[in-house]
């Protein structure tokens, strides 16, 4: 790859195929976003955020009674026709100081730095290692406008240009992506499939030799797009490889209340800081060793997926204290802040009871049990995803697709065809040099799931031959170029509508 190409910046091709379904009127499995709101306490909390304006009256407001709003902003004749539009300007116009549509503090409302520090207390308490020292809402923690952000700054703090970061494959787009556009160097290590074991392995040889050459390492743990949930061993290894090559380890942990039964444990791990089960003393690591690690440990995270609002754009991030500044000022001239009223929604969303999170896990797994088996009735293979809610399959043992040269083609044929879109698998390797694999989402409600399935039965009317007669194939970045004005605002107009959904 030339030093050119190396640093050459592309649109999402995820985002791309989300566009694509709905000028095709395709079910969307491709883009990894739900189709259902964020819990009610949050969109509640915003709502009398921007309305009330202070954080005292936006309790007020959310503590009122109905009746008495009525009896005091609407006219007692007009009170049986009102719009909750018209209700809403109401107590809009109430007036007064406003400080939640304002400019706050760049790197996160404290009150929410406080929510997040509690946040990590409940869940990674005592020696699975989030202790105040390391969440200290003043001094580790910095809220983002999402992990896309978050890992931006990041990588902007601890590296320059001409530095190297290792990156897993297969990976999120973002990561190879954010290295170009901060003229970083990529080492790539790959997660191959194991059909015998049912397994997603890694080299460590291989991650071990490359970790000299790099600066950080970027670890998605629950992984996107295979599922896997990396064990206590792997763990150990990885932060052993760090801890010797003093190269930092950030850790994407978007999906950490989404691993089912199955899978390598039961709770998300903390691997920079656990001393209950990866930085122990059984495992050869002392205690120079453990703050060593927890010096090299930066930690992503958002509202995004575990609360069904990654439209919301609020993330942070975790860093130990001597990184923490330079995060901050990055931040500071990248985006200034996430969003005010955001924030004090984000608050009640951390708050969730226990029940709400157990959900999460319960809900996808559904999901997952559902789209797999139907997959596989149809001829796709994979290793069973035990967290997150993607699935990456081979498709070549499906009779439609084997003709495919390219995961491109067989996703271009399934969403002009069927009417499912998908994302190409070798997306998620460099140079996409695996050609494999096509990306399935399980985020979507059950009858989306199930109106998708229904849809993909029409691949049995195909063989490979027949399937190759009416393919035409497809060009991505053409598809840039062709894109009209009118079509953005089509796009625009229908991206929340029917149609996105497939139920047009």
């Amino acid at each position: 790859m030339s030093g050119t190409d190396e640093f050459e910046v592309r649109e999402s091709v995820i985002r791309k195929m989300t566009r694509l379904a709905i000028e095709y009127k395709a079910i969307n499995l491709s883009q990894g976003f739900p189709n259902e709101g964020p819990p009610t306490e949050g969109v509640c909390e915003l709502i009398c955020g921007l309305l009330g304006g202070t954080d005292e009256k936006h309790q007020e407001l959310r503590d009122k009674k109905v009746s008495e709003l009525m009896d005091a902003l609407i006219d007692s004749s007009r009170k049986q026709d009102t719009t909750l539009s018209e209700f809403l300007s109401a107590i809009n116009k109430m007036g007064g100081v406003d400080y939640i549509s304002q400019y706050s503090m760049p790197f996160g409302r404290p009150a929410l730095r406080e929510k997040i520090a509690s946040y990590y207390e409940r869940f990674y308490s005592g020696q699975k290692g989030a202790t105040r020292q390391r969440v200290d809402p003043d001094r580790t923690i910095t809220v983002t406008l999402g992990a896309t952000e978050s890992l931006a700054i990041v990588l902007r703090t601890i590296c320059k240009p001409g530095d190297s970061v290792l990156i897993m494959e297969p990976f999120h787009e973002l990561y190879p992506s954010q290295a170009a556009v901060l003229y970083l160097h990529k080492e790539f290590t790959e997660l191959k499939e194991n059909i015998t074991t049912n397994k997603w392995e890694l080299d460590y040889d291989d991650v071990k030799a490359k970790a000299d050459k790099c600066k950080a390492m970027i670890l998605c743990d629950p992984h996107n797009p295979t599922g896997k949930v990396f064990d206590v061993g792997e763990l150990q290894r990885i932060c052993r490889i760090c801890i010797e090559h003093d190269m930092y380890l950030i850790t994407d942990d978007i999906y950490e209340h989404m691993i089912y039964p199955g899978a390598a444990h039961d709770k998300h791990i903390l691997p920079g800081w656990d001393t209950e089960s990866i930085l122990t003393a059984d495992a050869g690591f002392g205690e120079d060793d453990v703050e060593k690690m927890a010096n090299l440990y930066i930690i992503m995270n958002s509202l995004s997926k575990t609360w069904s609002a990654t439209g919301w754009r609020c993330g942070w991030v975790i860093s130990p204290q001597h990184l923490t500044h330079m995060i901050r000022a990055v931040h500071d001239q990248m985006v200034l802040q996430a969003a005010t009223p955001i924030q004090v929604g984000a608050q009640a969303l951390l708050d969730m009871p226990p029940n709400y999170f157990l959900g999460v896990a319960s809900k996808y797994q559904e999901r997952r049990n559902f789209l797999v088996s139907e997959l596989e009735k149809l001829g796709f293979q994979c290793t069973w995803p035990n967290s997150a809610y993607y699935v990456f399959m081979r498709y070549r043992n499906v009779p439609a697709l084997k003709g495919f040269d390219t995961p491109l083609d067989a996703a271009t044929f399934i969403l002009k065809e069927i009417g499912v879109a998908t994302v190409p698998g070798d997306n998620f390797y460099h140079n996409g040099h695996n050609t494999d694999y096509i990306r399935f989402c399980f985020c979507r409600q059950l009858p989306d799931l199930k109106a998708a399935i229904e849809r993909l039965q029409k691949l049995n009317e195909y063989d490979a031959g027949s399937a190759l007669e009416t393919f035409s194939a497809f060009d991505l970045v053409a598809y840039d170029h062709s894109f009209s004005p009118f079509s953005n605002f089509f796009v625009d107009a229908v991206f929340e509508g029917l149609i996105y959904y497939g139920r047009a």
